[in-house]
């Protein structure tokens, strides 16, 4: 995992970095709401200087999406 995603994700959904893997998803913690979601897309977007489309942001319920997404924006490895 991306020092970066990991800081930002502990950051925003207020959990410990150690505590985030690829399988953590918005069902799974009561933080991550719609508007959660949003601070965290708006921090990922500013972190990795891409807009995300309607459907990459719908799509990133999770740790692991987020990291796919990414990827496939060649913005991580």
């Amino acid at each position: 995992m991306h020092g970066k995603v990991t800081e930002l994700l502990a950051e925003v959904l207020q959990v410990p970095a150690a505590s985030i893997n690829a399988d953590m998803a918005m069902k799974d913690l009561e933080i991550w709401d719609s508007l959660k979601h949003m601070e965290l897309i708006v921090g990922l977007e500013q972190a990795f200087e891409v807009e995300f489309t309607f459907d990459e942001i719908i799509a990133m319920k999770s740790v692991g999406e987020i990291q796919r997404v990414l990827e496939g924006r060649k913005v991580l490895s």
